[in-house]
């Protein structure tokens, strides 16, 4: 079962954050979200599905009027021996590859045996367990140029794209039902997930898909346990290794 407060959406009407490409696949902003510092910015983050059958027009919009200039590829090792299309060979573009969810080990102190959530919670508590993964995927977002835009992307852009967004989200201190929102515009339309999340009490809770309500379970039940646990994504961050430098270097590359 997942709780919300009653609350404005995080996205509405023509602002989805969506960046409409003919080839891409749930490619999205992080920027637009409400933080108690300001908004997070466009052009700073951009969470994404797969990105080996982007069009070359495409990836080219994407390195030159949204200023991606580097790809951070969250896949295992045998997605990635299929390449990662055109936008990584493109002048001015960095690309690396960190893996996080190619191995099976769990946090003690957030994976507990109570299977709240179900196998997907499970799974993203194996994800936050992957320390060495979690350090690499912030010193790539800490050390990006000021101008630059930094594509994420796994397979589909929904489970390790998601945690990964989850945690910049949370780093920057963005409401919890705004972040777990932002999860769940990868599985449902705006205004369904905006009446699951945003509604408040009322029968449009009771209306909710059942493979949405468990997605929107399962994310709830992890980022609620990470914030029992650890305080903040930021000790979380910190425990697992992050610097407080690169905490901050990618923290402000989304706040501006």
């Amino acid at each position: 079962m997942f709780w919300f407060r009653k609350s404005k959406p995080a996205r509405q009407g023509d602002v989805k954050g969506i960046v409409n490409l003919t080839s891409g696949y749930n490619v999205r902003e992080l920027g637009g979200y409400d933080t108690p510092y300001g908004r997070t910015h466009n052009h700073r983050y951009l969470r994404s599905g797969g990105i080996l059958g982007l069009s070359r027009q495409d990836a080219e919009y994407l390195r030159t009027s949204y200023g991606v200039r580097r790809v951070l590829d969250l896949r295992g090792e045998l997605e990635v021996g299929g390449g990662d299309g055109i936008l990584p060979t493109l002048p001015g573009v960095e690309y690396k590859n960190v893996q996080l969810y190619d191995f099976d080990l769990s946090d003690p102190k957030l994976d507990r045996p109570d299977n709240a959530g179900g196998y997907l919670a499970s799974n993203y508590f194996t994800m936050l367990a992957n320390r060495d993964a979690i350090c690499k995927i912030f010193d790539y977002f800490a050390t990006a140029p000021a101008d630059c835009c930094v594509l994420f992307h796994c397979a589909a852009g929904m489970d390790r794209t998601g945690v990964t967004a989850m945690l910049l989200l949370g780093l920057c201190d963005v409401a919890r039902d705004v972040v777990i929102a932002d999860y769940a515009y990868s599985f449902g339309y705006l205004g369904e997930v905006n009446a699951a999340i945003f509604a408040g009490a009322g029968d449009a809770r009771h209306k909710v898909r059942q493979d949405l309500a468990d997605r929107i379970t399962a994310i709830s039940t992890v980022y609620d346990r990470l914030i029992d646990t650890y305080g903040s994504v930021r000790n979380y961050l910190t425990d697992a290794g992050v610097s407080k430098a690169q905490l901050e270097a990618a923290r402000r590359h989304l706040l501006g």
